[in-house]
């Protein structure tokens, strides 16, 4: 194997590959990248064997055939290259030749045949999707997914279908949860969802990176147990997780007795000032709501205590409700308006946090005892 490739197509392969390969297993090769070469191009493939990615890059191919190589040490040695053009070439026994000009490196590879490439999806069902929708949906919901491994199935979040257009995005921690409606498939597209999906978070995480690069366009689907996520030129394969997505319908209050609107950004900042002094164990907060004014505060037998008063238009009686206010600056930081609409039931019912004027996004947070 033999080819040439410009240097920032080459990191720009190596880079996506950085967020699948394993730093630390028990199987070396996972943390390498396979390098298939044939007819003006390269694959560069990255797997973890529950997440795996494919990118095509132009090459300049002289001789066909493929190689494993360390996937963090080859990133580092070409981001340290000069622009231009690099080859790399198979030696014997598994080592590899990397040149740029007078510089020259070589590295200890491994068999391609011990490498477990993706699974074939060529059959698999995809459905156009709008690029940016789903970068939404990813962003809005994934502060949400759980992170305790044990709740195997919290661990991802639920995609689940409403229409032919419309798709529902959902994660919860137990403690959390974040919702949003949209209009995720292009017209036309017939997505064949039969029923909801559990996406792993680094699957997501991986789909959002490939995201921000505004690709033209972008696709998703099933093929089995997979998910199948395509921009030009790169693949995205990753299992889905077994088990059963709470019955998250019951989580959320259909109405609630009290809701008040708060300025945004004024209340994450009164959170995160009153929250210095919080325990660090629950960082809890107590929201009083009097006659036209939330008053923040929180009390700490190690640290002291701080209060402030935020107005707001509330007309009505005297409510004291405790939050974590890690879990409210997170859904507030995913609410993209200025204003947001805050509902209540009594001491002991969930928060609901919705954009103003916004129906099709939704963040629940449990209260607490302080």
């Amino acid at each position: 194997m033999e080819f040439s490739i410009q240097t920032e197509e080459l990191s720009k392969g190596l880079y996506r590959a950085q967020g699948i390969v394993e730093k630390k297993t028990a199987m070396p090769i996972l943390s390498n990248v396979l390098f298939e070469a044939s007819q003006g191009k390269v694959l560069i493939t990255a797997t973890d064997l529950e997440v795996g990615m494919t990118g095509e890059h132009p090459a300049e191919v002289a001789k066909e055939g493929s190689i494993t190589v360390s996937a963090r040490h080859l990133y580092d040695i070409v981001r340290s290259l000069p622009k231009g053009t690099v080859k790399i070439k198979k030696l014997p026994n598994q080592w590899a030749e990397i040149r740029s000009g007078n510089i020259e490196f070589k590295m200890m590879g491994m068999s391609p045949e011990d490498f477990q490439g993706l699974p074939d999806v060529a059959k698999a069902s995809l459905f156009k999707v709008v690029p940016g929708m789903l970068k939404e949906m990813i962003e809005k919901v994934a502060y949400a997914i759980s992170s305790d491994e044990t709740r195997y199935n919290l661990n991802g979040a639920y995609l689940e279908k409403l229409d032919d257009e419309a798709f529902r995005m959902v994660a919860t921690d137990g403690h959390r949860l974040a919702m949003l409606d949209a209009k995720l498939a292009e017209k036309g597209g017939k997505p064949k969802f039969q029923e909801g999906v559990i996406i792993p978070r680094k699957g997501l995480m991986e789909i959002k990176r490939l995201l921000e690069a505004e690709p033209a366009e972008a696709f998703l689907g099933l093929d089995g147990t997979n998910l199948v996520f395509r921009v030009p030129g790169v693949t995205v394969v990753m299992r889905l997780l077994d088990g059963q997505f709470p019955e998250y319908r019951h989580v959320i209050p259909e109405k609630q007795k009290i809701t008040i609107g708060l300025d945004r950004k004024a209340f994450i900042d009164s959170l995160r000032r009153i929250s210095i002094l919080a325990s660090d164990r629950t960082s809890g907060v107590r929201l009083l709501l009097e006659k036209n004014k939330l008053v923040v505060t929180t009390s700490n037998p190690d640290l002291g205590e701080a209060k402030e008063e935020l107005q707001v238009e509330y007309p009505g009686s005297e409510l004291t409700i405790g939050f974590n206010a890690r879990y409210l600056i997170d859904a507030l930081s995913a609410i993209p308006s200025d204003r947001v609409d805050l509902s209540v039931e009594d001491d002991l019912s969930p928060g609901v946090l919705k954009p103003g004027q916004d129906d099709r996004y939704t963040c629940v947070v449990m209260p607490m005892r302080i």
